[in-house]
């Protein structure tokens, strides 16, 4: 057996086993990930996120265990007593979930990070330039910040913000239509002496190439997600422009230059359906022939999330990861967001690291993600935490609920679906199985090309 991919440090430091006990029977971990094909036999231990390969004898008996514990004997006489110092074997009588809450305490108090917010997610408008059919936001109403909440805004920063450099997240709306906004907010940080980096969340039809240029120097803007919703066609009709002579395909992927030109990276989420998913190849060959060679720009697919609760919903996401390898294969400089979202990590998302990150709308009101609606907030700018119990409720741990306590991937969700996840489906393990599997597929891939090729695995 060898690792291919190391696990976690902190995590492998605190759970990894060195002596064995010889009157303990041993099974398969709950949070081991068997895989096997053609290509060989390989095992994820989805808490640490390491990835060992074995022969396939030692697959075999490891495996076994899933259904019939057996001793420290049979585990040598295997040679896959390695597995269970690494944790992908663990005593009969050991509590995954509850190691895997002690141990996130335990990280969390070695992080020793610096007190204040890192990241502000500040949307300072929700007004847009289009009407997309898939918006989440169709209903809200429209606000944009008043000179004294951006003000204001500009205090609470500086107030509540950790030392060192932060992130100025920009969320709408369409963040583009109050750029004067965002470069006065950004010259008052600078003037302040508050180190900070910006990324931003765009449809960029309003970027011209002065607006990239002082985005680059006056935003410190790194990054950029832009929305591309297919071809022309299918961009067309779904983003339903209020001005499409002015704003429209083309303008988008002008853009998208303007901001690579500048050195800014530029994340390209293309958005699909069951009816456009049938497009996407030619539209992939397009982005090839504009893009493939511009190591700026990286792109992803994401299946619309009103289709989380369809029953062809996993097999969308079949196909989407048959078309991430297509991508892979044109040669697009692909961002690969599921094998991002794999590894340990001591928070999911925004909505449980509150005490690093805050979302803050156009009236300045307080929220732990950007996708709740209004009446899920607990405090604002002006007065701080107003809504106490909600707040900590929000802050305290989540104990993982009983199905999910079970579950391999547990290390890899949020626990924050309880308490009101927008993001969250019915079908969530069936997904994280399938992402897992892709994933180690590509793994087994990568060995076999390296054997072949004589390099040491």
């Amino acid at each position: 057996m060898k690792t291919v991919v190391s696990p976690n440090e902190k995590v492998f430091a605190i759970t990894k086993k060195n002596d064995l006990s010889p009157d303990k029977r041993f099974r398969l971990s709950a949070f081991t990930v068997p895989y096997s094909d053609s290509n060989g036999f390989i095992m994820k231990n989805i808490f640490s996120g390491e990835v060992m390969s074995l022969s396939q004898e030692e697959f075999s008996a490891a495996t076994a265990l899933k259904n019939e514990p057996a001793d420290l004997a049979y585990l040598e006489k295997h040679g896959i007593s390695g597995l269970a110092r690494h944790r992908f074997i663990v005593e009969e009588d050991y509590s995954e979930p509850e190691r895997y809450r002690d141990t996130v305490k335990l990280v969390k108090i070695m992080q020793n990070e610096k007190p204040g917010l890192k990241t502000y997610t500040i949307l300072p408008t929700t007004a847009c330039n289009a009407r997309c059919t898939y918006c989440y936001e169709e209903g809200y109403a429209v606000h944009t910040m008043t000179q004294e909440t951006v003000d204001r805004l500009i205090d609470y920063i500086c107030e509540t913000k950790q030392e060192g450099e932060i992130t100025l997240s920009w969320f709408g709306g369409e963040p583009l239509v109050c750029a004067k906004t965002i470069t006065y907010i950004c010259k008052q940080l600078e003037s302040r002496g508050v180190e900070f980096k910006s990324r931003m969340i765009t449809n960029g039809t309003l970027m011209t190439k002065e607006l990239a240029h002082e985005a680059k120097e006056v935003w410190k803007l790194g990054r950029v997600q832009v929305s591309l919703d297919g071809d022309r066609r299918d961009y067309t009709e779904r983003k339903r422009y209020i001005d499409p002579v002015r704003h429209n395909y083309d303008t988008a992927l002008r853009a998208i230059r303007y901001l690579t030109d500048e050195g800014i990276k530029v994340n390209l989420r293309v958005n699909f359906d069951r009816d456009s998913i049938v497009r996407l190849r030619p539209f992939l060959d397009e982005m090839k022939s504009l893009f493939g060679s511009d190591r700026n720009v990286k792109l992803y697919l994401s299946v619309l999330y009103q289709e989380k609760s369809t029953p062809d919903f996993i097999e969308l996401e079949r196909q989407m990861f048959e078309l991430e390898r297509y991508i892979r294969e044109l040669g697009i400089n692909n961002a690969e967001r599921e094998k991002r979202n794999t590894a340990f990590r001591l928070n999911s998302c925004m909505a449980d690291s509150l005490d690093k990150s805050v979302v803050i709308d156009p009236q300045g009101r307080l929220f732990n993600c950007e996708h709740l609606p209004a009446e899920n907030t607990w405090g604002n700018i002006f007065d701080g935490v107003t809504d106490r119990k909600r707040y900590e409720e929000l802050c305290a741990p989540c104990e993982p609920d009983e199905k999910c306590r079970s579950c391999e991937f547990l290390p890899q969700c949020t626990p924050f679906y309880k308490k009101g996840c927008p993001g969250w489906f019915e079908t969530c393990r069936e997904y994280q199985l399938l992402k897992t599997e892709y994933e180690l597929r590509a793994i087994a891939e990568k060995l076999a090309r390296d054997t072949d090729n004589g390099k040491d695995i």
